[in-house]
């Protein structure tokens, strides 16, 4: 921590300089919290009225509880985002894994697991894929394919395009590759990029065994993020203002002189004043509109559907473990539980599948069901109540061209003098998670000394 005074540009930074941070996502509190151990005096406007931007809940009347907006999961290799969570003292609202274990269930009620030992995770995943509920061919191509991660792949190829070239199609892709590829790129590999699939994949498993545990929250994103938001940045001298949505950047001679705000307000920016981005890239090209100087506009959205049961009197699912892959199955893709909650409580997650798209919720709720009873043979849903969340935007889809139109985190090309951006959908070289959304933070920063 540099107290009062950083060091910016070679030059020493006094807490007369001002930072202006537009949102209040992972990014912008990351942001606002390293800016405000550099010395400057930071504001942070975020259009709602809690921060935690696509990552928060809302309290479901029906259910008589909090619900996520998704159901998101962190690996324990996600260090800036556990970094952040230390900075909110929420790090212990996770069951903290010391190994990764996964189960998956198939639709012949068959269940494997992926179950690693505490060794470091190169020795121990060989033995983990050996174990695994598969045929022997499939075990050893699973391995052969797990080697080749270290390879990496060129920026043009889809992991699909890996997968094929990788002799990984089949059951290594059904069973291992695309339940990852999903949780990790909320896209399907057909259009997710290799080459940030794997270097995600490097990251998890080139290490100690805790970096490629699952991290399952343990309480809301609400309570994780939002709601102790206003005091941890109380305590770092950060000014918060909540219900401040940015309409427009008004910009002097190259630079942002003001901020126009939703009720009427303008927010003076001074020639010395940082302005920082941290709005999903949607949100920054409507403030910028035709002036944005690079195309990140054109990145396409892919969304997060999450169906919750409570199943009442009836039998639910049984207890597999907090993180259940569904082999196979579309369009929801993984059996969810929180730690610690009745096993009657349960969710079904969908990552980046667009079938929903014009789906009343009923509908979304009904296929739900549908899915449970085709891969929990005798299960009764029959009293289950049934909430449906859908986040139309919860991430960018991460494909080979979406590289191209991702800006490094920092200043934009030909934009505002005073103007840096970060946010999950820079070019982190993670895709669209939480940790990707920390990460952009310090490597913004890193721009700033």
């Amino acid at each position: 921590m540099v107290g009062l005074r950083g060091v910016v540009r070679g030059e020493v930074v006094s807490s007369s300089r001002r930072a202006f941070v537009l949102g209040g996502g992972v990014a912008g509190m990351a942001a606002a919290f390293g800016l405000a151990d550099r010395g400057y005096r930071v504001t942070l406007l975020e259009s709602r009225n809690r921060c935690g931007g696509r990552a928060f809940a809302t309290h479901d009347p029906v259910l008589g509880r909090g619900v996520d907006n998704g159901f998101h999961v962190m690996l324990g290799c996600y260090r800036a985002m556990r970094s952040l969570c230390r900075r909110l003292g929420t790090e212990d609202g996770f069951e903290q894994n010391p190994r990764l274990q996964l189960r998956y269930r198939f639709a012949t009620g068959r269940s494997a697991s992926l179950s690693l030992s505490g060794l470091p995770v190169p020795l121990a995943m060989p033995w983990a894929v050996a174990r695994l509920g598969v045929s022997p061919v499939t075990r050893l191509r699973a391995m052969l394919g797990m080697g080749s991660v270290l390879v990496g792949a060129p920026a043009s190829w889809t992991f699909a395009d890996w997968l094929r070239r990788r002799w990984q199609r089949g059951e290594p892709d059904d069973v291992l590759w695309r339940p990852l590829c999903r949780a990790v790129m909320n896209c399907e590999p057909e259009e997710a990029s290799a080459r940030v699939f794997l270097a995600t994949m490097r990251e998890a498993f080139l290490g100690r065994a805790g970096r490629a545990a699952l991290w399952v929250p343990k309480q809301t994103w609400g309570e994780l993020l939002g709601a102790p938001a206003p005091r941890a940045f109380a305590s770092a001298g950060v000014t918060l203002r909540t219900r401040a949505r940015v309409l427009a950047l008004e910009r002097r001679g190259g630079s942002v002189a003001g901020l126009a705000l939703a009720d009427g307000e303008r927010v003076e920016v001074g020639a010395s004043d940082l302005v920082v981005s941290a709005m999903p890239w949607f949100a920054l090209q409507r403030v910028l509109g035709d002036e944005a100087p690079t195309p990140f506009g054109q990145l396409r959205s892919a969304p997060i559907v999450t169906a919750y049961f409570d199943a009442g009197s009836g039998a639910p699912p049984p207890d597999e473990g907090p993180v259940v892959a569904l082999v196979g199955a579309r369009p929801f893709h993984f059996l969810l539980r929180t730690p610690g909650d009745e096993t009657r409580r349960f969710a079904l997650l969908s990552g980046g599948d667009r079938s929903f798209d014009g789906m009343s919720t009923d509908a979304v709720a009904a296929s739900a069901r549908q899915q449970v009873a085709r891969y929990y043979a005798g299960v009764d849903l029959e009293r289950a109540k049934v909430r449906v969340r859908k986040e139309q935007y919860a991430t960018f889809v991460s494909s080979p061209d979406a590289e191209a139109l991702r800006p490094a985190p920092g200043r934009l090309a030909g934009g505002p003098d005073n103007l840096v951006v970060c946010g999950d959908w820079t070019a982190t070289g993670f895709p669209a998670t939480l940790e990707g959304a920390a990460r952009s933070s310090e490597q913004l920063l890193a721009t700033l000394s």
